[in-house]
Parts: structure tokens; sequence; C-alpha cells
């Protein structure tokens, strides 16, 4: 018996040829069951809107490259008129700077500030921003984004998206090829895409030209201070509302000697009423400081910068997030850079820690919680569109023609070098944004709503913050939809004023404050 089965045995050349075939059926077995789930998934968001001038078929109707909160602002604009969208996130969190650097505050106006306070206040921004304040939880941030992208099943998520190439139609960016670690690709194509990526990246792939840094200005290129957000336990808050609020008045006048970041909220038409403003104050869970604390701290790092002090409480745990320490000298598109800039700013946190035990009123038990994984870069890529927002029309109020969003934030530039200051000071001016800065001039198909908006190195100091993109993402996301709808392509859409005044009318119905008041008092 032992040797019938002996002589029964396969050739191991034999057994290793069908492990391999049934190693190939089962990974075929595995494509066509991932094509297929990608096939279930794509089908409810095929296009609603024909769109007939495109070779390569649209699997959408607006595609919107970018989790941060203007990629998030888009997408909601656009199904909220019907659009089927597909939302690509390249990490597994939504949220951008928020989720991923820890920015737990807003760059609004203050109640009690004499700037126009909900003047950005209406729209999605507006809507999120009710919920969570001018400093709040990051979690319940990420969280409420979650749940509002959820809410509409015409809004397809795709997390941890990894964009293998840029698909282009007679330098009209059409669409973006994704891959997966298994090596299948699927294509995603739109009638109108809005590239909401911090840097631009999918425009600039696809041919956008654009600036870095000041180079519109400066030959060296560089960049903004990046900065490295922190958290501390143990802050006694009751006691830091009470110094902040109790911070002495100074003249507008004496508030413009002061070294960069001080009362980053000022209005400019404050100046004729010769207005006195404390040098601190707090606004619900934030709080600011931009005096007397600071001053007599001597950085550690090289190119450490330390102007102000930024406090965001998280109520949910207690800790205070701080938007303080600055880096100067980072090229915030590499990531060599990053990441030496990151690690010189985690060595210089200790020492800080350690001086404001002693100086700040609150802080005598504070200690270190937890690290932004990121910096947060506050400058790449300026795209050259169709209309450059200037420095000019930020400090004249301009209301342009195509005006898309009200503005209100001063021309906050972060040090270049250590011993930079800011030459525009705090005023905060009253602007509007126009569509033509959202439109690439070089390349069709695509709208980019971030800080790497059209704008002069300047004009992007004030336009870069989050309630300002958000208001670009959203009036992105309403025109993305009348492409598809129309079958227009961006430029066709910029460079129509009947087709302008229709989308500002979809963006009042939308309760988003786009400067007409502005407009009228010209």
């Amino acid at each position: 018996m032992k040797s019938e089965s002996r002589s029964r045995r396969l050739p191991a050349s034999t057994l290793l040829r069908r492990a391999i075939f049934f190693s190939l059926v089962a990974t075929l077995f595995g494509t066509l069951l991932w094509r297929g789930a990608l096939w279930m998934r794509g089908a409810s968001q095929r296009p609603t809107f024909a769109a007939t001038n495109l070779r390569t078929r649209p699997t959408c109707d607006v595609l919107v490259l970018g989790g941060t909160p203007s990629g998030i602002a888009a997408a909601l604009a656009a199904s909220r008129q019907g659009a089927h969208v597909v939302l690509l996130e390249p990490t597994s969190r939504l949220g951008g700077d928020i989720t991923h650097a820890m920015l737990n505050m807003f760059d609004v106006p203050l109640s009690g500030n004499a700037a126009a306070s909900g003047a950005i206040g209406g729209g999605i921004f507006g809507e999120f921003y009710r919920q969570l304040g001018v400093a709040f939880d990051i979690e319940r941030a990420e969280k409420l984004f979650e749940e509002a992208l959820a809410a509409h099943p015409n809004i397809r998520v795709i997390k941890n998206a990894r964009v293998g190439r840029v698909i282009l139609e007679e330098k009209r960016l059409v669409g973006v090829v994704l891959q997966t670690l298994s090596g299948c690709e699927e294509i995603v194509a739109a009638p109108a895409i809005v590239d909401a990526s911090n840097d631009a990246e999918f425009a600039a792939r696809a041919g956008a030209g654009y600036s870095l840094g000041r180079q519109n200005a400066h030959p060296d290129q560089k960049m903004q201070a990046a900065g490295l957000l922190f958290s501390v336990r143990g802050v006694d808050w009751n006691a830091v509302r009470a110094y902040v609020k109790g911070q002495k008045a100074v003249s507008l006048a004496d508030l413009k000697k002061f070294k960069h970041g001080a009362a980053g909220s000022i209005d400019v038409r404050l100046e004729k009423r010769g207005a006195l403003l404390r040098l601190g104050g707090t606004e619900g869970n934030y709080a600011w400081e931009r005096g007397d604390i600071i001053k007599d701290y001597a950085p550690r790092g090289p190119n450490i910068v330390i102007l102000s002090l930024n406090l965001g409480r998280q109520p949910q745990d207690g800790s205070v997030v701080l938007n303080t320490l600055n880096i100067v000298g980072v090229n915030g598109l590499d990531a060599a850079s990053r990441a030496q800039a990151r690690a010189e700013a985690t060595r210089e946190i200790p020492h800080l820690i350690k001086y404001l035990r002693d100086a700040m009123p609150g802080f005598s038990a504070a200690r270190l919680h937890q690290i932004a994984p990121q910096l947060y870069i506050r400058e790449t890529r300026h795209i050259h569109g169709k209309t450059t927002l200037e420095v000019e029309d930020v400090r004249s109020d301009r209301a342009f023609p195509d005006r898309i969003a009200l503005c209100s934030y001063p021309l906050d530039l972060h040090p270049y070098a250590r011993d930079d200051k800011n030459k525009f000071g705090p005023e905060r001016y009253e602007y509007t944004l126009p569509l033509g800065a959202l439109v690439p001039r070089s390349i069709d198909g695509v709208f980019v709503a971030s800080r790497s908006l059209s704008a002069t190195y300047s004009a992007a100091g004030s336009a870069r913050v989050i309630p300002i993109t958000m208001a670009a993402g959203q009036a992105a996301g309403q025109a993305a939809v009348l492409c598809a709808r129309e079958g227009i392509s961006p430029h066709q859409l910029a460079d129509s004023p009947s087709r302008i005044a229709q989308l500002q009318d979809d963006l009042r119905k939308a309760q988003v404050n786009i400067g007409d008041d502005l407009a009228r008092a010209r």
C-alpha cells in the first residue's frame, strides 16, 4: 500500500504549475471583483448632465481634488445643485490643515471688532463656523465634515487616493488616473474640475503657470514662514481669559510700531476715529496676546520666530493648541525642507513651554500634549490666473464685476527671514474675490480653490485663510456645475458676463455674501 501511495504522488513540477494556475485564477477573480465594486460604486456617480464635447467619457459631473475645507465646500456646493461629485483625498483624513496641521482656529473677525463681522460668515463656511466657533475641537470639526458629505449620496469620497497622472485634452484638464496598491487603474473624469489641494498640485501638473513664494517681486522665491502647532494640557483657561481681557489699550498709530503680528484683527476704518485697541482678547475658546508676554522670548533655533500667542482651547479634553511657533526658510513643496523645519521646531517646543510657565498667566502647570503631524504651510504656489488679485485691489476695497465672495482679512504676511516685519501692518480691509482668480490662464477645465489661487504674494497674505478659501471652494463647486450643465469650460464661463451673473445669482441664493453692498458703495 505504501508503495502504491508513493507511485501516485505528482511530480513537484506539476504541483508547482497547478499552484501557479490557481494563484492566477484567484488573482483574476479578485481583480474582477475589485473592478465590479468600482463599477457599482461609480454607477451612482455617473453624470447627471450630458457633456458631449469631451473625448474622455465623464464618470461624474464634478471632480474635486483635495479634501481640504475648500474642497469640502466645493463638493457640497456642487451636490446641492444636483451634480454627481467625486472627491479625492490623498490621505486617510478630511480637513486639510485642520486635521493634519492641528489648525483649530479660524481667521475671522471677532465679536466687538468693528470689522464686518459675518462678512464672509455666510454660505457653507458659515454653516460650520456657527457650529464650531472661532476655536474648536479638531475631532469635532472632522466629524462635521464627514457627516456633511455623508448626508449627500451623490458625493463619492475616495480617501488614500493615489493619482498616477492627469488627463489632458488640448490643454484642458478633463480627469485623473487613480492607482491602487495592486497596480489597477481607474479613470475619473468630469466636465469641470476643482483643484482644492493646498498647492494647486493638479493644475500645476496639467501645465498651469505659477510663481513660487514671493517670486513675483523677489528673485529668491522664499515662502512665508511655516508654523508648527502643538497643544498643552494643564492650562488654567479662566486665568488666561482674565489676563488677555486686561491687556492695555493702545492707539492704532502706536500699534503700528509693534513688531509683526500685533493685533491682526484691526479694521482700517478705525484709524479715522483714533480708536484704542487692546493687545489681547478672547472670544469663546479663542484667546490672543500680542504684547508683553512673548516679546522677551529668545528662540534657540536659528530659523525660529515667535511673534504672538494664538490660543485655541479644545473643549472636549481642555487642551490648548498654540499657533505661535514659526519657522523661516522652509520650502513647502520640498519634503526634506519640511522635515528639517519640523525637527528644528520640535526641539524648540520644550523651551517655549518652559518660558510660558513663568511668563504667561494660566500656564504655570502647562505640559506638552500633542505636536501636529505636519507643518502649517502658508504659501507655496501662486497660480497665474485670468485675473490676479493685487494689493491695491485689497486696499481699495475693490468690487470686481465677476466677484464671487466678500473678503475681510489683513495682509497677513508671516516673515520670510528672522528680522522681517510685515510692512502692511494689522489693518483689515473689505474687498471681493474675482472668479478670474480661480481660473488658470494657460490651461482650461479646472478651477483652483485654495491658498494657491491667482494673487500676488502680498495679496495672498489675506486671501490664503480658510474662510476665504472655503468661499472660493463653494463658488468653484457651483461654477463647475454650471459648466457641466451647459457644456462649457471654465474659460468660457469666465468670459461670459451673462453666465457670471447666473453664477452670482446662484451664490446669493446659497446665502453667500458676494459683496453687493461694497459694489453699490463705489
